[in-house]
């Protein structure tokens, strides 16, 4: 096994060398470094402060070098992090070693990562790197600046042009055709001489890097004002402006955002746009970019009551019970006739308005066998809801419902996607269920009760609209069942669902029939769904419960450190979001509570500009208790989160 120390001619299985020859001078940024013919393969620094800049694509790193009896401590700073620190000195009788291995790191993340060797101090030595090994798959990139060409796209990054359907124009732009000097003989542009309104340029994209490639002008003319670039809702600028003229230049970069959707808003009183870079990923299509994003985010739940019948749920009473078998037929509860009395399935009412839907497979061929709904207040009052033979009838799945709205009971069953209106009638009821009636005449069918669900009602409810607002329900195959809009002056809708219990998919459009927000998931009658954020606070995977405390666990040496999760379930990125404290027990001495954004600088409050959708960021919570006040009282407080 290979050492810190050993001598490395070659690289390991798995890993890939870049020597340091002349021919790969170009992947390198050097200061104080030079390439030397003689060695032919050494970068030679003598002085303090000298560098070496490089860039690769992979996960982890080692240092090839030659150490010698001379000083020499060197740093190595990867993505802008803390230095870490090697020697290449060694007490070595003859003088010097090559090809030492002296240095390795394993990344977290396969991405592009950015390397940084300093000599930190020196005496007149003369230091010489041999070689970087990378992963196997990895690769070494060049350095292209700002300002400078970069007519094709890197290794791990797409080039979209500027015609590209995905990408938004907003204002008086111009375009250009048929001009070699852009790539593929494209762009576009505006400037003073069309007026002094701002345009705009925007797309969404999905990877963490983006390039911004233009034309480069001198200084000399137009295109001097500042453009201001927009990242999920952070702001920056750039410039147009070099040392000369030069076309698909890189003029804005931007790396290590996190991995997910990020939304961009270009908006400048003159630009120029010739193609957009993106790294690991590629340009969203248009709806997802027009205005900003939100998600659907449950309330309420509606659901009270679900068996799927895959065991006995003790609830539930059974009328003979030995007319009921559930291992007649996997995942059903059979209820078998009985000679001379009803068999019935019955649970306690629930309170307030509710629905009841039972799922059944019963086709009842004689007649006389009628099974269904029952509705019991005692043995002289009910309500029965039967299914009964018909010559028409070739369905065997069963689905039936009810609606209570006080005492008044309305009756329902499905013959299609949605469900039919039957029948009401009235009654203070006690139970609910099932009933089979009796009779045991040759050719009876059982009834086999695949499931049962109980919701406070048979609508979707959504919240936090506008009016006019356009709501779509899709079935998991992108179906449309039903189309809804908003009243004028409300601010909801209540939707009806096909099932008291449904997987399917709600989309949410403004006036001008764009997406505004898509939720896919089982909805319940009953749910409320709102409009607006989704994030979520969790800790080991479990959100906090955001009415009754989380217990957080027991405090060692008085203190708990707690890791927690900000979630963004959004299809758009969270920004400016504000972490704080907002209470906790206020006896004097007693207990404090901080946050941090890494663990280790606690504050009152932190800030996290961005968070990109469906992504994620840790923070930790930090309680510490007085060691002179003695108590058993739990630690109650509130973590505040606020958000544009």
């Amino acid at each position: 096994m290979t050492v810190i120390g050993d001598i490395l001619r070659n690289p390991e299985v798995g890993w890939r060398r870049y020597d340091c020859m002349p021919s790969h001078s170009f992947l390198f940024e050097m200061n104080g470094f030079t390439v030397n013919d003689t060695y032919k393969n050494y970068y030679f620094g003598s002085t303090k402060d000298s560098y070496l800049r490089f860039k690769f694509l992979g996960k982890k790193l080692r240092v090839i070098a030659e150490v010698s009896s001379g000083p020499g401590n060197v740093s190595i700073s990867i993505d802008g992090g803390e230095k870490e620190y090697f020697s290449l000195y060694k007490d070595l009788k003859g003088g010097l070693q090559e090809y030492t291995f002296l240095f390795e790191k394993q990344l977290s993340k396969w991405e592009i990562h950015e390397v940084i060797i300093k000599i930190e101090s020196t005496t007149g030595h003369s230091h010489r790197f041999n070689a970087f090994d990378i992963d196997a798959q990895g690769e070494f990139l060049t350095f292209p600046k700002k300002g400078e060409e970069l007519k094709e796209p890197e290794s791990g990054w797409n080039r979209f042009d500027n015609t590209d359907r995905r990408i938004k124009y907003t204002g008086n732009w111009e375009e250009i055709h048929n001009d070699s000097r852009y790539h593929n003989g494209t762009g576009i542009y505006k400037n003073t001489t069309h007026g002094t309104e701002p345009v705009i340029c925007e797309f969404s994209f999905n990877g963490t890097g983006l390039r911004i490639i233009s034309r480069n002008y001198d200084g000399s003319g137009s295109y001097k004002a500042p453009i201001a670039i927009t990242i999920d809702g952070v702001t920056e600028t750039y410039s147009l402006i070099g040392s000369k003229v030069l076309w698909q230049a890189l003029v804005y970069e931007k790396l290590k955002l996190e991995p997910g959707i990020h939304q961009i808003r270009i908006e400048a009183l003159e630009n120029v746009i010739d193609a957009i870079d993106v790294f690991g990923g590629e340009l969203q299509l248009s709806d997802l970019i027009k205005k900003p994003k939100v998600s659907l985010y449950e309330k309420e739940s509606g659901k009270i009551f679900v068996d799927d019948f895959d065991s006995i749920n003790p609830k539930w009473l059974m009328s003979p019970s030995n007319e009921f078998n559930n291992a007649a037929k996997k995942g059903f509860l059979r209820m078998n006739h009985s000679a001379d009395k009803d068999v019935m399935l019955l649970i306690d009412k629930p309170q307030g308005n509710f629905a009841i839907q039972v799922i059944a497979d019963y086709a009842p061929t004689k007649e006389g066998d009628e099974g269904g709904l029952l509705i019991y207040q005692n043995e002289k009052n009910k309500v029965e809801f039967l299914e009964s033979y018909s010559v028409n009838s070739s369905q065997r799945i069963k689905e039936w419902m009810a609606i209570c709205k006080e005492d008044q009971w309305d009756f329902y069953t499905k013959t299609d996607t949605f469900f039919d209106y039957m029948d009401n009638d009235s009654l203070d009821a006690k139970r609910i269920g099932v009933v089979l009636k009796r009779g045991t005449v040759e050719g009876f069918a059982p009834l086999d009760i695949d499931k049962i669900i109980i919701t406070t009602s048979n609508m979707l409810r959504l919240r936090q609209l506008y009016e006019n607002y356009k709501i779509v329900l899709k079935d998991t195959a992108d179906n449309i069942l039903s189309t809804n809009i908003v009243a004028a002056a409300h601010t909801g809708i209540d939707i009806l669902l096909p099932s008291l219990e449904f997987e399917g998919i709600i989309e949410i459009y403004d006036e001008e029939n764009e997406l505004l927000a898509k939720k896919q998931t089982t909805f319940y009658g009953g749910d409320m769904y709102c409009m607006g954020s989704s994030l979520q606070i969790k800790m080991n995977n479990d959100e906090l419960n955001t009415t009754d405390p989380t217990n957080l666990g027991y405090m060692v040496d008085n203190e708990r450190i707690v890791k927690m999760t900000i979630v963004n379930d959004n299809i758009g990125a969270a920004t400016n979001i504000k972490l704080s404290i907002q209470q906790y027990m206020e006896k004097v001495g007693y207990t404090w509570a901080l946050i941090s954004l890494e663990g280790t600088n606690y504050l009152n409050e932190i800030q996290i500009d961005s968070i990109a959708a469906q992504s994620t960021r840790d923070f930790w919570v930090k309680v510490v208790k007085d060691t002179n006040f003695l108590t058993f009282e739990p630690i109650y407080f509130n973590i505040h989160l606020k958000h544009n």
